[in-house]
Protein backbone atom coordinates (compact mmCIF):
# COMPACT_ATOMS: atom_id res chain seq x y z
CA UNK A 1 0.00 0.00 0.00
CA UNK A 2 3.01 1.88 0.46
CA UNK A 3 3.79 2.27 -3.31
CA UNK A 4 0.36 3.00 -4.65
CA UNK A 5 -0.02 5.60 -1.75
CA UNK A 6 3.23 7.25 -3.21
CA UNK A 7 2.74 7.36 -6.59
CA UNK A 8 -0.73 8.25 -6.30
CA UNK A 9 0.36 11.03 -3.87
CA UNK A 10 3.74 12.20 -6.12
CA UNK A 11 1.23 12.44 -9.20
CA UNK A 12 -1.14 14.49 -7.74
CA UNK A 13 1.33 16.68 -5.71
CA UNK A 14 3.28 17.43 -9.59
CA UNK A 15 0.24 17.91 -11.27
CA UNK A 16 -1.32 20.33 -8.94
CA UNK A 17 2.06 21.85 -9.24
CA UNK A 18 2.49 22.32 -12.73
CA UNK A 19 -0.95 23.74 -13.24
CA UNK A 20 -1.38 25.60 -9.86
CA UNK A 21 1.16 26.76 -8.02
CA UNK A 22 3.70 27.11 -11.31
CA UNK A 23 0.80 28.75 -12.89
CA UNK A 24 0.44 31.41 -10.52
CA UNK A 25 3.95 31.78 -10.15
CA UNK A 26 4.07 33.30 -13.62
CA UNK A 27 1.36 35.31 -13.42
CA UNK A 28 3.21 37.36 -10.30
CA UNK A 29 1.02 35.64 -7.44
CA UNK A 30 3.62 35.74 -3.85
CA UNK A 31 1.97 33.33 -2.61
CA UNK A 32 3.26 30.60 -3.69
CA UNK A 33 4.44 29.39 -0.30
CA UNK A 34 0.61 28.53 0.59
CA UNK A 35 -0.01 27.20 -2.68
CA UNK A 36 3.16 24.68 -2.50
CA UNK A 37 1.30 23.72 1.17
CA UNK A 38 -2.23 23.38 -0.08
CA UNK A 39 -1.09 21.25 -3.36
CA UNK A 40 0.67 19.21 -0.44
CA UNK A 41 -2.19 18.68 1.59
CA UNK A 42 -4.81 18.14 -1.54
CA UNK A 43 -2.11 15.64 -2.65
CA UNK A 44 -1.52 13.74 0.26
CA UNK A 45 -5.63 13.55 1.25
CA UNK A 46 -5.87 12.16 -2.70
CA UNK A 47 -3.19 9.66 -2.05
CA UNK A 48 -4.62 8.30 1.14
CA UNK A 49 -8.49 8.68 0.53
CA UNK A 50 -7.62 6.46 -2.81
CA UNK A 51 -5.27 3.84 -0.82
CA UNK A 52 -7.62 3.46 2.56
CA UNK A 53 -9.11 0.38 1.20
CA UNK A 54 -5.86 -1.34 0.69
CA UNK A 55 -5.23 -0.29 4.55
CA UNK A 56 -7.94 -1.76 5.32
CA UNK A 57 -7.34 -5.18 4.09
CA UNK A 58 -3.97 -4.95 5.08
CA UNK A 59 -4.97 -4.29 8.84
CA UNK A 60 -7.57 -7.27 8.81
CA UNK A 61 -5.17 -9.52 8.02
CA UNK A 62 -2.74 -8.41 10.47
CA UNK A 63 -5.37 -8.05 12.93
CA UNK A 64 -7.46 -11.16 12.73
CA UNK A 65 -7.15 -13.23 15.87
CA UNK A 66 -8.90 -16.44 14.01
CA UNK A 67 -6.31 -19.18 12.22
CA UNK A 68 -7.09 -18.71 8.48
CA UNK A 69 -9.85 -16.33 8.94
CA UNK A 70 -8.20 -15.62 5.54
CA UNK A 71 -6.51 -17.22 2.32
CA UNK A 72 -5.49 -14.12 1.43
CA UNK A 73 -5.49 -10.34 0.30
CA UNK A 74 -8.34 -10.83 -2.55
CA UNK A 75 -10.21 -13.38 -0.02
CA UNK A 76 -10.06 -10.79 2.83
CA UNK A 77 -11.12 -7.77 0.09
CA UNK A 78 -14.19 -10.54 -1.06
CA UNK A 79 -15.34 -11.33 2.29
CA UNK A 80 -14.82 -7.28 3.73
CA UNK A 81 -17.20 -6.75 0.30
CA UNK A 82 -19.73 -9.72 0.69
CA UNK A 83 -20.22 -9.36 4.71
CA UNK A 84 -20.17 -5.16 5.07
CA UNK A 85 -20.72 -3.80 1.59
CA UNK A 86 -18.25 -1.27 0.01
CA UNK A 87 -18.24 1.31 3.28
CA UNK A 88 -16.41 -1.16 4.93
CA UNK A 89 -13.26 0.08 2.92
CA UNK A 90 -13.43 3.57 4.05
CA UNK A 91 -13.36 2.77 7.65
CA UNK A 92 -10.39 4.68 9.59
CA UNK A 93 -10.20 7.02 6.50
CA UNK A 94 -11.13 9.94 8.45
CA UNK A 95 -8.26 9.86 11.09
CA UNK A 96 -5.58 8.89 8.36
CA UNK A 97 -6.92 12.03 6.49
CA UNK A 98 -6.41 13.95 9.49
CA UNK A 99 -3.12 12.75 10.15
CA UNK A 100 -2.04 12.45 6.22
CA UNK A 101 -3.56 16.05 5.29
CA UNK A 102 -1.42 18.14 7.68
CA UNK A 103 1.67 15.70 7.10
CA UNK A 104 2.28 15.95 3.43
CA UNK A 105 1.49 19.96 3.59
CA UNK A 106 4.81 20.27 5.68
CA UNK A 107 6.47 17.94 3.89
CA UNK A 108 6.36 19.07 0.59
CA UNK A 109 6.22 23.36 1.75
CA UNK A 110 9.29 21.97 3.08
CA UNK A 111 10.73 20.23 0.28
CA UNK A 112 9.99 23.02 -2.44
CA UNK A 113 12.00 25.48 0.55
CA UNK A 114 15.22 23.16 0.17
CA UNK A 115 14.92 22.61 -3.44
CA UNK A 116 15.01 26.80 -3.96
CA UNK A 117 17.55 26.74 -1.53
CA UNK A 118 19.86 24.16 -2.85
CA UNK A 119 19.01 25.27 -6.22
CA UNK A 120 17.43 22.05 -7.83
Amino acid sequence: RDIPYAIFTLMSYEWLRENWVCSAKQQGSNNQHWRNMAAGAIAGGIGSFLTNPMDVVKTRLQTTTEVMKYTGVMDCARVTLANEGPSAFLKGVMPRLAHKIPANAFFFLSFELFRRLLNV
